[in-house]
């Protein structure tokens, strides 16, 4: 009875397939690789404890104007025991070209988020309980929106993003009993490829969230690719996660790639580690360097610079100086 333990937890599912597909981060970094992306996701977190959250999750990009305009869309469904996530969202995103391969990302968006609560499979709920009377679940939906920036040169970004730009709070039955909370987030993130020789190249990222009452979260990961088309890399997370996860683009652009997470410290090493598996598509890939941005886009962009007309007839300059001498 005189003892308090504080039990910290984070707002959403994680994800680690960020790495290599950056939508999946912020719906600002929309359009980084130029290219229209799908995506299928399954993670399966803390596997030996029974009823342990399982995330099964869908983002597409698709471009939808002269490679400046993106449009996006999430959904997923989350399930820990008797209880249950829904998102569906869609995004927006404008990018903007201020200096030869540099480009900023501006991007908003808007999320429907439904929680259910199921007492089906419940333990220790008394029947007679009036806020459980005739009912199997209670249901209760809301709506968020977010916004975020990237700037983005060649291989590089840094942004800044707020997931939930609304703190909100969601009652059930006329606010009795059970209540949901979607607190105010902001991320920051910035990751860079560096070139290490012909063949191989790293890759660095830092992602920092920031929820409202709770401690900063942060994730470090580096990963190493061969050949921009297969890669392995490791990670860790502030909270007591440390990640492993191999991947590959299998030609055409399809790609695969699995992560393991292994629990450190305290209750956390009992609690199983984490798989996460995801397949994507890259619509207009023509080689399997899949680290690579779209060689055509910029392309383009360097042949309409060699386009210009560089013998334009401007307006003639007179030497004043001569005309006056010769009159």
């Amino acid at each position: 009875m005189l003892l308090a333990v504080t039990g910290v937890a984070q707002q959403f599912p994680l994800t680690t397939q960020y790495l290599f597909n950056p939508y999946a981060l912020t719906p600002a970094m929309a359009g980084v690789t130029g290219f229209s992306e799908v995506f299928l996701n399954y993670r399966s977190d803390w596997t030996g404890i029974e009823g342990h959250p399982q995330t099964a999750r869908f983002n597409a990009v698709s471009n939808i104007y002269k490679k400046q305009m993106w449009l996006g869309s999430e959904v997923y469904m989350d399930n820990t025991d008797i209880l249950s996530r829904f998102k569906a969202s869609l995004s927006y995103t404008y990018k903007l070209k201020v200096e030869n391969e540099q480009f900023i990302h501006f991007a908003v968006w808007g999320s429907y988020y439904q929680n259910v609560i199921n007492y089906t499979n419940a333990i220790g709920v008394d029947p007679n309980d009036p806020l459980f009377k005739d009912i199997t679940s209670l249901v209760v939906a809301k709506f968020n929106a977010g916004f975020g920036l990237n700037y983005n040169w060649r291989t590089m970004n840094v942004g800044f993003s707020i997931p939930t730009l609304f703190s909100s709070r969601q009652e059930v039955v006329n606010g009795q009993g059970v209540t949901f909370n979607l607190r105010q987030e902001f991320l920051f993130h910035i990751s860079n490829i560096f070139s290490l020789n012909k063949r191989w190249d790293m890759q660095t990222y830092g992602v920092f969230r920031k929820t409202t009452n709770d401690p900063l979260s942060t994730e470090l990961s580096v990963m190493f690719i061969y050949l921009q088309r297969f890669w392995t890399g490791i990670m860790y997370r502030s909270g007591g996660a440390v990640g492993v996860n191999l991947g590959g683009n299998l030609g055409a652009g399809l790609v695969f790639n699995y992560s393991y997470e292994v629990p450190i410290g305290g209750i956390n090493a009992h609690s199983g580690g984490s798989h996460e598996f995801t397949l994507g598509w890259r619509f207009g890939s023509k080689n399997n360097r899949y680290f690579e941005n779209n060689k055509d886009y910029y392309r383009k962009e360097r042949k309409k610079i060699r386009n210009i007309d560089v013998n334009t007839n401007y307006p003639p300059i007179y030497d004043f100086q001569y005309r006056k001498n010769k009159r």
